[in-house]
């Protein structure tokens, strides 16, 4: 049986209401850095943690569990070794511990191209949220640190963002014109 925080039980529970098990997955994988992906084993003991039942989870994860190394689509798991991530292995390999955003962009912006999603003319980027996200993730940073690279490599011309003060704004590479 797999160890749970007990704060990171207590956070869920506050929020559990409005959690999907995208949202459940996801803020495990932010909170619990190691390797990457969650071990299944650590989802069921949270979610037994949580009085979540066993079967209902794993029904929620069935069949959208794939075994690609790259990215397919927003709404299925990557099987990484025994455990799930929300990113594909060939993400986390490439990015695993870098802090530059614009590393963060282009990774993003050329799996999703290669998978055939189409990004309409003057939105070729990725949403603040979704960079955010990553970073947590793979860089290990929270979120107010997520956000502070964000502004400093926007600074420094290193990324794009026109409505900065827009969270659902998308981060651009330089070279991407609006």
């Amino acid at each position: 049986m797999a160890l749970v925080d007990e704060r990171l039980v207590d956070d869920i529970a506050k929020h559990d209401r409005y959690y999907r098990v995208e949202d459940f997955v996801t803020y495990l994988e932010r909170h619990l850095r190691g390797e990457p992906g969650v071990p299944l084993s650590v989802i069921h003991a949270y979610a037994d943690a949580l009085g979540y039942e066993r079967e209902r989870t794993d029904e929620l994860l069935e069949g959208r569990i794939v075994d690609s190394m790259t990215w397919v689509a927003d709404d299925v798991f990557y099987r990484i070794g025994d455990g799930i991530s929300i990113y594909p292995l060939s993400w986390h390999e490439r990015l695993d511990g870098s802090r530059d955003v614009a590393d963060y962009v282009r990774v993003m912006l050329d799996g999703r191209e290669s998978a055939g999603e189409e990004f309409p003319k003057g939105e070729r980027g990725i949403a603040q949220t979704d960079i955010l996200t990553a970073l947590e993730i793979m860089t290990d940073v929270n979120r107010k640190e997520g956000e502070k690279m964000l502004r400093e490599q926007r600074h420094h011309g290193d990324i794009v963002i026109y409505a900065y003060q827009n969270p659902e704004d998308i981060v651009r590479l330089p070279e991407t014109k609006q």
